[in-house]
């Protein structure tokens, strides 16, 4: 055979084994073996996702496997109580919830200081985070305590997720100072 003819031949193979390939993949869909595999794919982008975006121990343990089974709305639920309970915890204060936060992160007498508090900026900074800490109590985890059937999609809680990281790595570099009297 000569050389032309050798890659008609091959162009020809090649143009058959593709057409047998897409009949495969046309049975296999059929089949829902492609749904799996996306599903598969999905999965494995989540798991990435998560792992990337929460990364203290402690919020990734509480949260991570909720997320990846798809109770979005519930793993930021609990990931919000941990933030919660790590600060109750850093803080040392019987308190719970926004009236916790206002009190570890207060702007006059922070028992959680996130700076030196002598510059303006300083105090801004400790003020804002102690309302963060205080507002998403009330905006994102308590919706989802106290509303039955609240869903959130895996993008949102992704982002309230890293939120919560974020939040947590803020609280844990915090310098601790005994409450006032």
């Amino acid at each position: 055979m000569r050389r032309g003819e050798q890659a008609a031949e091959l162009r020809h193979r090649a143009h058959a084994a593709l057409g047998i390939a897409k009949a495969i993949a046309a049975d296999a869909q059929v089949a829902g073996f492609e749904a799996r595999a996306a599903r598969a794919e999905d999965e494995l982008s989540n798991t990435s996702n998560i792992d990337q975006v929460v990364d203290d121990d402690e919020l990734r343990a509480t949260c991570r496997k909720l997320y990846l089974d798809g109770y979005y709305a519930l793993a930021v639920e609990e990931a919000y109580k941990c933030m919660n309970n790590i600060v109750k915890s850093l803080a040392g204060l019987d308190l719970d919830g926004v009236d916790l936060m206002k009190n570890a992160f207060s702007a006059n007498n922070p028992v959680l200081r996130l700076n030196g508090m002598t510059t303006r900026s300083e105090k801004d900074q400790q003020r804002g985070y102690m309302e963060i800490f205080a507002g998403v109590i009330t905006g994102i985890r308590n919706p989802r305590a106290h509303e039955h059937a609240y869903l959130d999609d895996p993008t949102t809680a992704l982002e309230l997720l890293g939120m919560a990281n974020h939040l947590v790595r803020i609280a844990r570099s915090a310098e601790k100072r005994a409450p006032a009297s």
